[in-house]
Parts: C-alpha cells; sequence; structure tokens
C-alpha cells in the first residue's frame, strides 16, 4: 500500500497517494513522434497514479509551425485535459515547445502547470524536475542566451534565416543581459548561424554526454539534497548514487519514461 506523497501547492504542503509519471521528449510534430502510442499510454494510466509531468518537447515547434502542430494534435492535448482533477498535470516546457510559457492565461495554460522547473516531495525524496536545456549553460554561458535561442527557434519553422536575425535583433536592442553576453557574441550574426546549426542537430550527433556531469554539479550549486530528473538527451537512465535520472524519449523505439513513488524512481519501456 502507498504512503502518503507530498506536493508543494502554493507554499503550503499536500499529502497525497500514488506513483507520479514523467514524459518527455514526443516530439509531436515530426515523423518520428510516436503519437497513437502515446494516446494508448494515456488512457491505460492506472488509478495510483496521481501526478503526470511531461518533461519538454512534447511538441516540437523548431522542425514545424506551432500552430500547425497544436491543431494537428488536439486528439492528445484534449486526452491530457481530461485526465484532470483525477490527476495532476504539470508541464515543464523544453527548449523546443518554449513558447509555450508565453501563454499562461490560455486555455492550455489554465489547465496545464506551465513551468520552467519544478518541485515535488514524495516520501522524503525531493524531486527537481527541468527538462535539461538549463545544463547547455556551460556551452552557451547563460541561460538567459539559451532560452532567447530557444523562443525564437519555436517561431522560426523551417527558416532558420529569419530565427538568427531575430535572435540577434533582440540581443542588440537593449536587453538587459546584453552587457552581459557582448565580451563573448561579438559584433556579427554568424555567430548566431553557428549556434542555431549546433543546437538544432540531433542529440545522437551532439555530444552530450557531458551534460551527466552538469547535472551533478547543478544539484550541487543550485538543488542541494534533491533529486535532479531531466530529458533533453533522448538517453535514458537512473543513476540513484548520483541523484540524477533522464526519462530517454519517444523518437524511438521502446519509448521510454519514469515512475516515481515513495520507494524512488524507476526507468520503464512502452
Amino acid at each position: 500500500m502507498h504512503q502518503p506523497l507530498h506536493r508543494i501547492v502554493g507554499g503550503e504542503m499536500v499529502n497525497r497517494s500514488g506513483k507520479c509519471i514523467v514524459v518527455s521528449d514526443l516530439h509531436l510534430g515530426t515523423a518520428d513522434s510516436q503519437k497513437d502510442a502515446f494516446i494508448d499510454f494515456i488512457d491505460g494510466l492506472e488509478d495510483d497514479v496521481c501526478d503526470l509531468v511531461l518533461l519538454g518537447d512534447i511538441f516540437d515547434f523548431w522542425r514545424r509551425d506551432a500552430v500547425g502542430v497544436l491543431l494537428e494534435n488536439a486528439d492528445v492535448i484534449h486526452k491530457l485535459l481530461s485526465l484532470e482533477p483525477r490527476v495532476n498535470v504539470f508541464f515543464v516546457v523544453g527548449n523546443h515547445d518554449f513558447h509555450l510559457i508565453e501563454f499562461p492565461e490560455s486555455h492550455f495554460g489554465r489547465k496545464f502547470n506551465l513551468c520552467r522547473d519544478l518541485s515535488l516531495e514524495y516520501g522524503k525524496t525531493k524531486y527537481r524536475f527541468i527538462h535539461g536545456h538549463q545544463l547547455e549553460n556551460k556551452r552557451f554561458k547563460t541561460l538567459e542566451i539559451y532560452e532567447i535561442f530557444a523562443d525564437k527557434m519555436c517561431m522560426a519553422g523551417d527558416d532558420l534565416g529569419w530565427a538568427a536575425d531575430a535572435i540577434w535583433k533582440n540581443v542588440e536592442v537593449g536587453w538587459s543581459i546584453k552587457d552581459k553576453i557582448w565580451h563573448f557574441l561579438g559584433s556579427s550574426s554568424p555567430w548566431i548561424k553557428e549556434k542555431i546549426d549546433e543546437i538544432t542537430s540531433t542529440p545522437e550527433n551532439r555530444n552530450l554526454k557531458k551534460l551527466e556531469e552538469y547535472a551533478v554539479e547543478l544539484i550541487d550549486q543550485r538543488y542541494p539534497g534533491e533529486f535532479l530528473v531531466y530529458g533533453h538527451t533522448h538517453e535514458s537512465f537512473v543513476m540513484e548514487e548520483k541523484k540524477i535520472a533522464n526519462t530517454g524519449s519517444w523518437v524511438e523505439s521502446p519509448a521510454t519514461y519514469l515512475e516515481i513513488d515513495v520507494e524512488g524512481v524507476t526507468l520503464k519501456e512502452v
């Protein structure tokens, strides 16, 4: 029988019983996405599941028009909405669906808890949920820069040239981070285009293994004592000794996800 778990709501600790399911990197809107399998997965959630954490890149606005992707996946959205109030649905935005954070008053935003990161407590363990692009600060110097990239790429569709120009314009016209980044940005947009090429390459074509080290550093520096759960790299694992876990992805088979309860974290396949 499950012991109570804790959820932070408005600063108050709430006791609940059940499991948390964590899924990331479906990339709905792309040819490789396993949409039908995900719908079956939602329909098959057991009665003891009380929280569903969508850990970013659920939709892919980088490779497709955002409106088109949402319209094509209206059935998935309705399935997720139908889970409330039996299941709490949390949406932690990723780099490929980052623009959703700009619409907190939308129907989508009111129903889901849209956020950049999330803290939930199960048993005696506090879990910190992030998509994982935050760990790329070592290469992009500041999270602000990466999120400029992410937001503009969500609006670019296939027009990477437009995204480069828009990103550069935002950096130049007096953003508060301008002084922080000018020393390494330089004064020409080719740097922006080069970085766009880098971050739009697929995870398997990038060296993302280094992010595991950054994840451990992030726990020590910002979330001491917490267990960090992230996606982004498309490589699933659970490392209890390091207090980190990765959800994997749904763009290839088998699709993977994490199950969390008072006993800990378990990696599962669909």
